[in-house]
């Protein structure tokens, strides 16, 4: 298990992989087995952090079918809209009804320029 922690993230202790703690101004400590390192010789690395498509949909709840269904109705043109961010005209667009029955629709608008994204309520 010491070989496997100390190939993991600087911010895990090196003893049992446990998550430090960083309430010392001066070391990291770990709550379960309080192994510390110095807090000078973590600052100079790097955090990085890997996440996928996949990981997105699954914490905004949404599955890889509404992104299909939503890339189908995409295929609607406005040729009259413009791109606030790069002049573009002519926006593809989804009308959807997301407030109450007796309120209009939302249109949602993408740049297929930029990419942009943009809302209009009518």
């Amino acid at each position: 298990m010491t070989e496997y922690s100390r190939q993991r993230d600087f911010m895990f202790c090196d003893m049992c992989g446990t998550l430090m703690s960083f309430s010392d101004p001066m070391f990291a400590r770990c709550p379960l087995c309080k192994f510390q390192k110095r807090l000078k010789d973590m600052a100079v690395k790097d955090i990085r952090y890997t996440i996928s498509s996949e990981d997105l949909r699954r914490e905004l709840g949404v599955s890889a079918l509404d992104d299909i269904e939503e890339e189908r109705e995409l295929k609607q043109m406005d040729h009259n809209a413009k791109c606030k961010v790069c002049q573009h005209v002519g926006m593809a667009y989804v009308a959807r009804q997301i407030r109450s029955a007796d309120e209009g629709q939302t249109i949602f608008y993408t740049c297929p320029i930029c990419a942009y994204r943009q809302t209009e309520n009518s």
